[in-house]
Parts: C-alpha cells; sequence; structure tokens
C-alpha cells in the first residue's frame, strides 16, 4: 500500500506483508563545534576529540539515522592544519557507526567556500556540506534510513546567510521595516525549499537547519557576536520557519533550549564549554526522533575539562591554586580575580608558582587574570561618594572625583590628572583649529558672548 502522511506529515507507514509498521527516522542535532578554538593561550582541540570518540559511539547506541550539523564547525575562516585535521578524520571514520548520511551547514566563523571545497569528495562518503548560500536544488537533500533504500525524509541545508544575499537592505528603515523584510526574506527563502522537497520527496517529513538568532528567549549572554543586524531588531521570529517543517535543527547561540517546542525549533548549543557562562549549564547533543510524534531527547556531553574562577585576595588565591582538586580527564582552565586597591607585577608569577605544586603533565592552566576592587568594596565607596553637581564642576574636577572613587592614591590621581591634562588641551587645540576664527570659544569666553 503506499506511504501515509500523519499529522504535521511526520508519520509514515510501510507495508510488510500483512503487517504495516511506522517508519520513523532519526537524527542527532549539534552545532557551534568551533574546532580549533583557544582559551586564553590553551588549545581545546584535545576536547574536541574526545568528544568525537563519544559522539561516534553515540551515533551507534542511538541508531542515528543522519548527524545534522547546523554550523560554526571551525572556529576562524582560516581554521589551522591541526582542526581540519580533527574535523576529516572524524568524518572519515563516522560511516562505521552505520549511519546513512552527514548534514554540515555553514556558520558565521565559517569560510563557505573553504567548507564547500571539500564536499566532491566527502559526498563519496555520503556527507553533504553546504557551505554557503547555493543554488536552492543543493539545499534540499533526501535522507534515508538504516537498512532502507528509501527516502524517510528531507533536509532543507540552510547555512549562515547574511541578508544581504537575500536582498534585505536596512539602511534607513526603522526597526518594524526591517522586522518586515528579515521575515518576508528568510521566510520567503524556507517556504521556496519546503515546496521543492514536497514536489521531488512527496509524504515525507522535512526537517531544516539555520544559523542565525532566532525567537524571543535569546539574551546577549547566549551568542559571541551580533550576526543579521540583531543589534537593531533583537532576534528574527519563528514565523520565519514554514509551518511544514516537522523540526529545525538550528545554530549559533551557545546554549541548548527550545526556541518553540510545539513546532520543533531547538538549539542544540555547544558541546564542550568555551566559556565561563557556558560551563554553568549542561552540554549536550540532541536526539531526534520523527515519526509519529516529535520526539527530542538531549544527551549529555561528558565534560572533560572544568573552567573555574577564583576570586578573592592574593593569598586566598593562591592557596586556592595550590590545593585545586578535579575530577575530570583533563586539567582545569583557571580564571583568576584578585580583590585589591593597587595592581600589583608581579602577582601573575606568584599564581604560576602556585600552580607549579601540581605535577607538569596534570597541571591547571591559568587562562586570565584580573585584578580590581571586589563589588562589596565599591559599593562601600559608592556609598561614601558625595553628591555633586556635575554642572558646576570643571572636566578635570570630574576626572579627578573618577580617579577617587577608583580606589586612586593621591599621588597617582596627581599623575593620571597631569596626563589628562594634556590629552585635554590637545584634543581642544586641534578642535579648535577646525572651526572658522570668528566662531572660536576662548577658555574666557562667558555663556552670554556663546548665546549671542
Amino acid at each position: 500500500m503506499p506511504n501515509e502522511l500523519g499529522p504535521r506529515g511526520l508519520s509514515r507507514t510501510r507495508a510488510y506483508g500483512a503487517y504495516e509498521v511506522m517508519v520513523e527516522h532519526r537524527i542527532l542535532h549539534s552545532s557551534d563545534w568551533h574546532l580549533g578554538v583557544s582559551t586564553g593561550t590553551v588549545s581545546r582541540l584535545q576536547e574536541q576529540r574526545l568528544f568525537f570518540e563519544w559522539l561516534r559511539d553515540t551515533l551507534t547506541a542511538e541508531q542515528i539515522d543522519t548527524l545534522v550539523v547546523a554550523g560554526d564547525i571551525f572556529d576562524t575562516m582560516q581554521p589551522s592544519a591541526e582542526a581540519q585535521n580533527v574535523y576529516y578524520r572524524f568524518l572519515a571514520r563516522v560511516g562505521e557507526t552505520g549511519i546513512r548520511q552527514v548534514v554540515i551547514v555553514g556558520g558565521n566563523h565559517d569560510s563557505p567556500t573553504r567548507l564547500d571545497a571539500s564536499g566532491p569528495i566527502l559526498g563519496a562518503l555520503s556527507v553533504h556540506v553546504v557551505g554557503g548560500y547555493t543554488d536552492p536544488g543543493r539545499m534540499v537533500i533526501p535522507l534515508y534510513s538504516r537498512g532502507s533504500d528509501e527516502v524517510t525524509a528531507v533536509c532543507l541545508a540552510v547555512p549562515y546567510m547574511h541578508e544581504y544575499r537575500l536582498g534585505v537592505r536596512t539602511t534607513l528603515m526603522d526597526t518594524s521595516d526591517a522586522k518586515k523584510q528579515f521575515k518576508d526574506a528568510f521566510g520567503g527563502l524556507y517556504r521556496e525549499l519546503v515546496d521543492t522537497a514536497e514536489k521531488d520527496y512527496p509524504g515525507v517529513p522535512v526537517i531544516a537547519t539555520g544559523h542565525l538568532t532566532l525567537g524571543s528567549k535569546v539574551d546577549k549572554d547566549d551568542y559571541p557576536q551580533e550576526i543579521h543586524q540583531v543589534g537593531t531588531i533583537d532576534a528574527m521570529s519563528t514565523d520565519i520557519i514554514d509551518p511544514r517543517i516537522a523540526y529545525t535543527a538550528l545554530g549559533h547561540i551557545h546554549r541548548s533550549f527550545p526556541v518553540q517546542k510545539d513546532r520543533g525549533i531547538w538549539y542544540s548549543g555547544t558541546p564542550v564549554p568555551y566559556s565561563l557562562k557556558e560551563s554553568e549549564s549542561q552540554r549536550v547533543v540532541l536526539s531526534v526522533t520523527v515519526g509519529a510524534e516529535l520526539d527530542v531527547k538531549a544527551l549529555p556531553v561528558p565534560l572533560r575539562r572544568t573552567l573555574v574562577e577564583i576570586r578573592g585576595t592574593r593569598d586566598v588565591v593562591v592557596e586556592r591554586l595550590r590545593t585545586l582538586q578535579w575530577e575530570e580527564d583533563l586539567p582545569p582552565l583557571v580564571h583568576v580575580f584578585i580583590e585589591t586597591d593597587h595592581v600589583e607585577v608581579s602577582l601573575t608569577h606568584s599564581l604560576h608558582e602556585a600552580l607549579s605544586e601540581h605535577p607538569e603533565l596534570a597541571r591547571p592552566a591559568l587562562v586570565e587574570v584580573k585584578q580590581g576592587r571586589s563589588a562589596e568594596a565599591i559599593e562601600a565607596a559608592l556609598s561614601e561618594t558625595q553628591s555633586f553637581d556635575l554642572g558646576k564642576l570643571t572636566t578635570t574636577e570630574v576626572f579627578q572625583l573618577l580617579c577617587q572613587s577608583e580606589g586612586k592614591s593621591e599621588e597617582a590621581t596627581e599623575r593620571l590628572t597631569q596626563s589628562f591634562e594634556l590629552i585635554r588641551l590637545a584634543d581642544d587645540a586641534a578642535l579648535q583649529a577646525l572651526i572658522p576664527e570668528s566662531k572660536r570659544v576662548s577658555a574666557n569666553t562667558t555663556e552670554a558672548e556663546v548665546s549671542a
């Protein structure tokens, strides 16, 4: 009997003799690998290799049909040879897991041409790469399940695309008009691709990718940089995703969460924590079953290395570095904040000396050192600060108050003020030179003369 569509095009059946069984397609959604990224001076490739080892085992254990990677494969557009080696070695062996195909799209960190260059070779391994915006026909990819030669799903492989490529021009445009242009352009692209998929592969569920900022649950801590003019329009609306799409695998945001759960729109987040903020939440990949119902399951990625923040006085921090303990495979990466009223020039040496008490091959790495006043000290200083009418103070007096609020000594404030005056006077002289002589304002000009 012919295949039949269920709710939202998710359900397919196939006849085997007198029995009718449900056909499901299983994908594993990941994104934002950022291969080759470093924290401070420490490369994260070792953790990324361990992630790939775990991922291979997971693809087998979960009986995944398709691995979908939603952009930012590399951390830079010119990745190191070592980072590329890790990438290609993983893809060369991924077929051993029994997976039928891999779909990879480029992100804003990737070079579209670099990713696409390997397409013909990787295609022989059933690895489909769409680095950048291309012929829509290349972006519609038929998917096969384990043990089946029938198309059981279709993937719309949409990479990161700057809005300019879709004809969006936001210059001198207000927010509402910009939002409408984005919705029309990106929504039109997804609609066109779904139309093509339904025409070429009727009766199968459609999944899609996207590398963009989408929905109302995103804040600035969730992404490393703005794309698609999000500084102007916040994030794009989920209205751009065609309702005929069963599942949308998103990248760019480094946290895993559903943008719109009832419509199957999800971010997977980074598989490895690359910042202190990311280390606050469990890293996952998403196992997605497209069948009679859409089922999304988060699979926790084992943590191989912790990111640690140590705050306190110099003595407190040094002691904690000496006694630092961990259970993960790799020694932690340490961010240090020293609470002090003055800069200690020899501080870094003291911190490294404390770390040297750990064995060399299992020694935590110092990736960031900051010095400053504690939040409590700043709050106390502000509470003691008098109220001033800034309109009655000179520029120099305001600068001196700023130095005092930062805990600078009288001697340091005096030196800084002298430097500030030299810069200010130089800027004033340069500014005066740009003003016609008849309009120049001297230091002795009165307010009435300026008004006149």
